[in-house]
């Protein structure tokens, strides 16, 4: 190929107007039909007003546009209605560039769009060359967000941090995987102006150009196109909360990884590229219903902040070690307990999804021996020290294999049960509270001995990390087959549905709720008194004689047998509204899961829930439940009961994000990176 376009991929905002004008002095061409200087980009844009226009008729057709993070099917670049499309955009890149051997191919959209301009090229017998303008995540999100100052320029404006924060990722991920196979290299936007020495180096490497020699001197080329005003939105530290925090932390760390990489296609780079593209394909996918009618105008973006919290936990997938597959063997010292399910038994079923060799035994198991003979890892569920602890510990140690304790609450603090924070010691003799307590500095033994420890929640890791270097949250979530049973008892009608009468559900679990239910059971007193149709179905464990405001209410009160898990769904989904009631102030229960409300939102029960750091994460206040923190607060807070279309808002609402974020999918990825990098370490 005799002709050489250098195509410019990178985010709206990104720099690259600056990189395109760069090579434009540096003697490689620019479009006839440029378009002119605006308020928004006084130095231009050095990119064809035809070829744009293209390119956002190709995006509608694809059914998306250029401020939307939807992605591409892959069967519209296949599709036969792009053939009239190619003929188009090749006539206009005659009309843009004409038979010029050298130019500069600039416009956004082109990372969403590569694959189709690459065969337009490739039909025009173009040789292509990429340069990846990366510029800071938040820095473009600002840019973004300062249009909506500018009149002519609102309309274009994207004002939710977490909303510019997905276009980024979305353009790039599309940029770096469909320029994979051509000669590029990833340029960091800020190096433009604090080392463009370095840039023009790397230019001078992908295009053949020496700027020098072509009349420019390295600080005369960009003294007539940078101006300090221009980099206006340097980046300082966001205030949008922990998600978003999180979220630039690890697109930040993405924009770094690909600079270091200079461009080429590393394995690891395209692992981690690629698995934070099927999340966001994923995540995509799941809050569409919620996002559709989304404006670009709002302060906050709740879901694309949701969406940017879970990315930031992706990353690159464990590289598959050579020879036999990866070991793990779980021994439970919990094995009849519902957490041993939600511990040991789907992680064991998530990490064979992933190729692992995988398998429990309870800890004591004969053959417990020869399986740790076996394993790369061994973790241990809810195991005291003693001399079973210790023959683990001993073989473990004996054949280097990393040993893991897993724990699902805060058992492990003598402490916490000595201050009362325990309410399932209130009901026995002192003896059984000494052996409790006994028992807690022996699971605290256990976990000080271990190298590794996985926890559900992160006041819990924060709890742990006292005694165990290296602890990473593993949170709760669903198998497939649970999962399969929640589907399957979203068919069955609520008995509200048939008398009109609707059910504030309570599944207790054990008698260690009982101070739980206290903190609501006054405003559900208070609620029976003043209304006279709901009903409290509680599920399990509960003496309701301790409830005096409740006792009288008696006739409107179901109460249901515990059930196994696989049950647990059609009972919960009876429910209409799910309580989660904890007790303040209390460092066990700030500790807990959020399971319970996890599970209903599977079933489109929304929640309401005392206001512990797990549940505050697991519900959008207002939209898939509510919070309450006072007496007052769940009275306010029950009377969702009185809106339906606001329950119905928040059943969807609690529907999709619980998919999202207890599903299996996004489960197995986390627990094989979290195992993978401590049998590693």
């Amino acid at each position: 190929m005799s002709r050489h376009a250098v195509l410019i991929l990178g985010m709206h905002r990104s720099r690259t107007s600056l990189l395109a004008g760069l090579l434009g002095g540096g003697g490689w061409a620019v479009p006839e039909d440029a378009m002119p200087p605006t308020a928004d980009n006084p130095r231009g844009y050095w990119e064809s007003r035809a070829i744009a226009r293209l390119n956002n008729h190709l995006l509608e057709s694809a059914g998306t546009r250029w401020n939307d993070d939807a992605p591409i099917d892959s069967g519209w670049f296949a599709d036969k209605a792009r053939e009239a499309d190619r003929e188009e955009a090749l006539a206009l890149l005659e009309a843009s560039f004409g038979s010029t051997e050298r130019f500069v191919l600039k416009d956004p959209r082109l990372c969403r769009l590569l694959p189709f301009w690459l065969s337009v090229l490739s039909k025009a017998d173009v040789e292509c060359s990429v340069v990846l303008v990366l510029r800071d995540p938040l820095e473009v999100a600002r840019s973004l967000a300062a249009r909506k100052d500018v009149p002519e320029f609102r309309p274009a404006a994207v004002v939710a941090t977490s909303r510019a924060l997905l276009l980024w990722l979305r353009y790039v991920l599309d940029a770096e995987r469909h320029s994979r196979g051509l000669r590029r290299v990833s340029i960091d936007a800020g190096q433009l102006v604090s080392e463009w020495q370095v840039v023009l180096r790397r230019l001078e490497v992908i295009t053949g150009t020496r700027f020098a020699e072509s009349g420019m001197t390295l600080q005369d080329g960009l003294a007539g196109l940078v101006d300090a005003d221009l980099y206006r939105q340097r980046s300082t530290e966001d205030s949008g909360g922990p998600d978003i925090a999180q979220g630039v932390t690890r697109l930040r760390s993405l924009c770094r990884m690909l600079v270091a990489a200079g461009g080429q296609p590393l394995d690891r780079v395209s692992r981690s590229c690629d698995a934070l593209a099927a999340t966001l394909d994923r995540l995509v996918r799941l809050y569409a219903p919620l996002r559709r009618d989304a404006d670009l105008l709002d302060q906050k973006d709740i879901w694309a902040q949701s969406m940017l919290g879970q990315l930031s936990l992706v990353g690159a997938p464990p590289a598959r070690p050579r020879g036999q597959p990866r070991r793990v063997l779980f021994l439970s010292g919990s094995p009849d307990s519902v957490g041993h399910i939600y511990r040991v038994e789907h992680p064991v079923h998530a990490l064979g999804e992933r190729g692992w060799v995988a398998s429990w035994l309870p800890l004591e198991h004969c053959e417990a021996k020869d399986r740790i003979a076996d394993a790369d890892t061994v973790v241990i569920f809810r195991v005291q020290g003693g001399p079973a602890f210790e023959v683990v510990r001993a073989q473990c140690r004996r054949l280097g294999v990393p040993l893991v304790y897993d724990i699902d609450d805060l058992v492990f603090e003598p402490e916490v049960m000595l201050a009362g924070h325990f309410a399932y010691l209130d009901d026995l003799t002192e003896q059984d509270r000494f052996r409790w307590i006994e028992d807690a500095a022996r699971y605290r033994e256990a976990l000080a001995a271990c190298d590794a420890a996985t926890v559900t929640t992160t006041p819990l890791a924060t709890a742990a990390s006292r005694h165990c270097k290296r602890v990473a949250v593993l949170p709760n979530c669903l198998s497939p087959s649970l999962a399969r049973r929640a589907d399957a008892a979203l068919a069955v009608v609520k008995p509200s549905a048939t008398d009109g009468r609707l059910r504030l559900g309570f599944a207790s679990g054990t008698p260690t709720h009982r101070r739980d239910f206290a903190v609501a059971a006054s405003a559900l007193g208070q609620l029976f008194d003043q209304r006279p149709e709901p009903l409290l179905v509680v599920l399990g464990d509960c003496d309701l004689s301790a409830y005096p405001t409740l006792a009288r209410h008696g006739a409107r009160i179901e109460l249901r047998p515990r059930v196994p898990m696989e049950d647990l769904f059609a009972e919960v989904a009876r429910f209409d509204v799910n309580l989660a009631p904890l007790e303040s102030a209390n460092p066990f229960c700030e500790a807990k899961s959020a399971v319970r409300c996890n599970v209903a939102a599977m079933l489109g029960v929304p929640t309401i829930a005392s206001s512990t750091a797990p549940l505050r994460t697991a519900i959008v206040h207002g939209s898939t439940g509510l919070l309450a923190s006072s007496a007052r607060a769940w009275f306010d807070a029950s009377q969702l009961l009185t809106d339906d279309a606001v329950r119905s808002r928040m059943s969807v609402a609690a529907k999709i994000q619980a998919r999202a974020t207890f599903g299996a999918e996004f489960y197995s990825g986390l627990a094989e990176r979290i195992f993978a990098a401590i049998a590693d370490a």
